[in-house]
């Protein structure tokens, strides 16, 4: 019998596709949450509409605390869309809706998943999917009984490529008269396939037959079919019946709970072509209905368990398999233990009367963040997942650690809740191995503000301290143009440092975005004299503080500070200063 993936909806697809993934391929958070600060409990609330702002009663909404291991609360919006979760305790959370036949708007890979305190008022927007439906046949006609149908995205509604991500795939079989029904889909443009390998455990033979995409074709010369909202598309397969090739070996364990094995096509992003898994005393892997082609495989093992905590895990680099006319036998992958890294938050109160009695942050409310540099990233496309990437948050003494990092090139970045703290430093002590006490890479740089920390597999790096400090100031300004001039989209405002021995450092740069009436607000700036100015943002222009930050914005930093310098609007910011009504003309 084939196994089908529930058509309920896309979204409820992706969430746990991404949850998996973020825990057994990427970096992921740890630490329980328990603190000796306050324990307070509070309410979440909030509304669940459709595209055209309706409420959307009757959808499932679940809130799940950020970085532990929990399955969260969950409750279901009433017909005026609300809903309402109370008990929760002080914490960042995720929060998303489901509801049949809906799906989520795609995200934003280049910005964080989106996170919420108790108290917030959470807008969540539902999208009517769209349905891919037809018939498979066979050469003669004939009805092709209880073949696996898989749809994936390749371009989204704007016709831009997606790389195909995970919440873009769904699957279904044909019924006996080889039929078949996708709903639940993500606009956008799609491929669709019948047959071929892709999940263990399927005993359908047409598993092993190399896929055919519709109408009748290969892979290269497959149609893109447009779904749209609300929208049914009919795509009829005349399946080909063409047998696939076996991709076969040997996963070197290191454990005993076995190894999956996963297998990509180049260029097809997340989406499994095949995958298989491995037993602690098996005799190796198999993957069936293979199609000539250029892909990628890797393994993925566990490599420690902890109870009520999350697993460690070690994956091997991506091989290249090139399948031509024939099977590829004979290859051994070797999974490698991931990185991780720890460290401390500290908070430095501050002794200055205008910042008395102001609210400190709350380590259940803050969140580490590591940043993959992009132009590094691997082929594998798994980084392509940064937003899920090296999520940890503090327990009640500030440490923190996060496991499972892919080798790879990174920066830092803490969330926190603290309207009068700023992000001060970032620092590096002398950091070691776990076993053998040695320094770590000597590719670690020092200077961990400015520069890429690389880590390797096997990477134990210790001793980050991120200070947070008290005397945060805060601007709210409105722009100010001619009368004849309108308010363009992209606009933002741009703080740099106008101390000469502050220029550096990428903690002084700061941005906001400027709304529809010219307005704008700067929060959490640390106290000093800056420049300030606001342009029009190009495709290059960093869309936050955290990405103009980053050691790869270093040209951007230095354009925008040589344009503030020639504007010469300076502002000094007193310690916990709100300064209002600041007026700034636009460029």
């Amino acid at each position: 019998m084939a196994i089908q993936l529930s058509q309920n909806s896309t979204a409820r697809l992706y969430r746990t596709l991404c949850i998996v993934t973020s825990i057994i391929v990427m970096s992921v958070g740890s630490s329980a949450q328990q603190s000796s600060e306050e324990v307070k409990t509070g309410t979440i609330s909030g509304r669940v509409i459709n595209e055209n702002g309706q409420p959307l009663g009757g959808a499932t909404v679940s809130i799940r605390p950020v970085g532990v291991v929990s399955s969260g609360r969950s409750t279901v919006s009433n017909l005026e869309g609300n809903f309402q979760v109370n008990g929760l305790e002080n914490a960042l959370y995720n929060v998303s809706a489901d509801s049949p036949a809906y799906v989520a708007p795609p995200p934003d890979l280049e910005s964080p998943y989106p996170t919420y305190r108790v108290g917030d008022s959470v807008r969540l927007e539902l999208i009517r999917g769209g349905v891919i439906t037809g018939t498979v046949t066979n050469a003669t006609g004939d009805p092709v009984l209880g073949v696996r149908v898989r749809a994936f995205m390749v371009r989204d509604a704007t016709g831009k490529p997606t790389k195909a991500l995970l919440n873009s795939l769904a699957e279904r079989s044909t019924d006996d008269r080889g039929i078949y029904r996708i709903y639940g889909l993500v606009p956008g443009s799609y491929l669709v396939r019948a047959g071929g390998g892709g999940a263990q455990g399927i005993l359908s033979a047409t598993e092993f037959d190399a896929p055919t995409y519709a109408p009748s074709s290969t892979r290269d010369t497959a149609a893109e079919i447009q779904v749209r909202a609300g929208e049914e598309a009919t795509v009829d397969i005349r399946y080909r019946s063409e047998p696939g090739h076996v991709i076969s070996g040997q996963v070197r364990m290191q454990g005993t709970a076995g190894a999956s094995v996963t297998l990509v096509r180049v260029g097809d992003g997340l989406i499994p072509t095949s995958s298989s898994y491995q037993r602690a005393a098996g005799q190796g892997f198999v993957l069936s209905g293979i199609a000539d082609g250029e892909y990628e495989l890797t393994a993925q093992e566990v490599s420690s368990a902890r109870p009520m905590a999350f697993t460690d895990f070690a994956i091997s680099d991506p091989i290249r398999v090139t399948v031509k006319g024939t099977d590829v036998t004979g290859l051994e992958v070797i999974p490698k233990p991931l990185a991780s890294l720890a460290g401390k938050v500290t908070l430095e109160p501050s002794k200055l009367p205008e910042c008395q009695n102001k609210r400190h942050p709350l380590f259940s409310e803050t969140m580490v963040t590591l940043l993959q540099n992009r132009k590094e990233q691997r082929t594998d496309q798994l980084s392509s997942f940064r937003f899920f990437m090296g999520n940890s948050i503090p327990d009640k003494d500030g440490a923190f650690i996060i496991r499972n990092v892919r080798a790879g090139q990174y920066s830092f970045s803490p969330h926190f809740f603290a309207r009068y703290w700023y992000l001060k430093s970032i620092t590096l002590s002398a950091s070691q191995t776990n076993s053998a006490q040695v320094k770590a890479s000597s590719s670690v740089n020092s200077d961990i503000v400015r520069n890429w920390t690389t880590l390797k597999s096997g990477d134990r790096l210790t001793g980050l301290t991120i200070s947070l400090a008290e005397g945060a100031a805060s601007i709210r300004g409105q722009i100010t143009k001619s009368e004849d001039a309108k308010m363009g989209d992209g606009l933002r405002v741009f703080l740099v440092p106008s101390e000469h021995d502050k220029s550096n450092d990428p903690l002084r740069y700061f941005t906001a975005e400027v709304n529809g009436d010219g307005t704008f607000l700067l929060t959490n700036l640390s106290p000093g004299r800056y420049w300030a100015i606001a342009q029009q943002s190009q495709a290059e222009t960093p869309t936050s503080t955290e990405k103009l930050r980053l050691p790869d914005a270093l040209e951007a930093r230095t354009n925008i500070r040589r344009a503030a310098e020639v504007a010469k609007v300076e502002v000094e910011l007193k310690p916990c200063q709100s300064l209002i009504d600041f007026k700034l003309r636009s460029n």
